[in-house]
């Protein structure tokens, strides 16, 4: 179980926490811990078109996007409520995944083949992982910095030191963070929100401190 505490960070210039987190996988969808949605028996088009129809539902766009991104759609939109109110500008994605863009990659090959010679531009957009991010602060307006990265495992370390740097270096409050990745049917979403809190808000019953080893909580629950 995660430490729920309130003090300050050793490491930290503010007082950072983990506001909310959201894992999709398996046909199931858990925010904080709760499972929110489940949609068993069905394939994942199937599955992530119904989670899409109960959470979204105004997004036409949507249906365009590649898998890796419409996982990654629904899952911040589930942690939405968490930044709706604080300036693009404020908020930061740090994202990554082991198989980077190769569902799309694989997609995309098959329309290249010397047999079946017909491109698509619409699939080719989406052959560099970090589209996604693109996706995702399109439909959120969001214009902080962000960053993809493509690694076998979800290194705590690294990715805490890169938010701990966005809050103090680049005028970032607010991060959404973590693992998503898709690849042959195979996907996992296992995101979370990283905030700093203001000295006047340090009142709050239970705040979950943005640590290595909370993040590595969080995060590495399913890689």
């Amino acid at each position: 179980m995660i430490k729920l505490v309130a003090k300050k960070l050793v490491r930290n210039i503010s007082n950072n926490i983990i506001s909310k987190s959201c894992r999709i996988t398996n046909n199931t969808i858990i925010v904080n811990d709760k499972l929110l949605f489940e949609n068993n028996n069905v394939p994942y088009n199937v599955f992530i078109k119904n989670a899409y129809k109960k959470y979204i539902n105004n997004y036409p766009k949507f249906f365009k996007m590649d898998n890796l991104s419409k996982l990654g759609i629904i899952a911040v939109e589930l942690l939405s409520d968490e930044f709706k109110s604080i300036d693009g500008k404020e908020i930061g994605v740090v994202l990554v995944n082991s198989a980077s863009s190769l569902d799309a990659d694989q997609t995309f090959q098959k329309t290249i083949v010397k047999d079946n010679y017909f491109p698509s531009p619409s699939v080719f957009v989406y052959t560099l992982p970090n589209i996604v991010i693109g996706e995702i602060c399109i439909k959120h307006k969001i214009y902080g910095e962000s960053s993809f990265f493509v690694s076998q495992n979800f290194d705590s370390t690294f990715i805490y030191n890169i938010v701990c740097d966005l809050f103090s270096r680049q005028g970032i409050n607010t991060a959404i963070v973590g693992w998503l990745d898709f690849i042959d049917n195979d996907y996992l979403a296992s995101l979370c929100i990283i905030k700093k809190i203001s000295q006047q808000n340090l009142n709050y019953n239970e705040m979950i401190n943005f640590t290595i080893e909370n993040l590595n909580k969080t995060i590495n629950k399913d890689i």
